[in-house]
């Protein structure tokens, strides 16, 4: 006995997205206060959304005190999207990617206490577009070099200690909106 059903070609799902971020502080007067802090994707909330006029890739450790963002103008992007892309920066204000880094001192409800830097050296890279299933891959990387430690409430008085940040990540098979 034959059947005369066609059967439809399985469509793939789509994969659990895989996330990560991480910050290393190194304190330029003392080694003793150097610190790193990591998150998956069980404590990273990652978007991105492609608008008509750019890509926003934003990762958020929202039980965590790390934030950062970048946007890429849609002018900017490679027709797969796959590239380097070299975030803006005061000495490169023409590279295409602006990025913003949070630090939260505090989330506390009405109670937000944070330092915001928007002049970091570094790169986005998106090694991977699946445009059928809209999803992204690659990695990013954002060091300010002196700056006050963000975790310092004095920071604004420059009383805190000077440090370096390196912020780093990676995403694989996170959906584009």
């Amino acid at each position: 006995m034959s059947s005369c059903q066609k059967e439809d070609d399985p469509q793939p799902g789509v994969p659990e997205a895989e996330v990560e971020m991480q910050r290393a502080t190194t304190y330029l007067s003392t080694s003793r206060f150097n610190n790193e802090q990591g998150y998956s994707q069980k404590t990273l909330q990652s978007t991105a959304t492609l608008a008509t006029d750019k890509l926003q890739l934003d990762f958020d450790a929202i039980e965590g005190k790390d934030a950062i963002s970048f946007t890429v103008p849609r002018s900017s992007l490679t027709t797969a999207f796959v590239g380097v892309y070299e975030l803006r920066t005061l000495a490169s204000h023409a590279a295409p990617v602006a990025s913003v880094y949070t630090f939260f001192r505090s989330r506390a409800a009405g109670s937000i206490n944070s330092t915001t830097y928007r002049n970091m050296r570094g790169q986005l890279t998106i090694t991977g577009y699946d445009a059928q299933r809209q999803l992204l891959a690659g990695s990013y990387q954002a060091q300010l070099e002196n700056v006050a430690d963000p975790a310092d409430d004095n920071g604004a008085s420059g009383d805190a200690l000077r440090c370096n940040v390196e912020i780093t990540g990676s995403f694989t098979n996170l959906k584009v909106q």
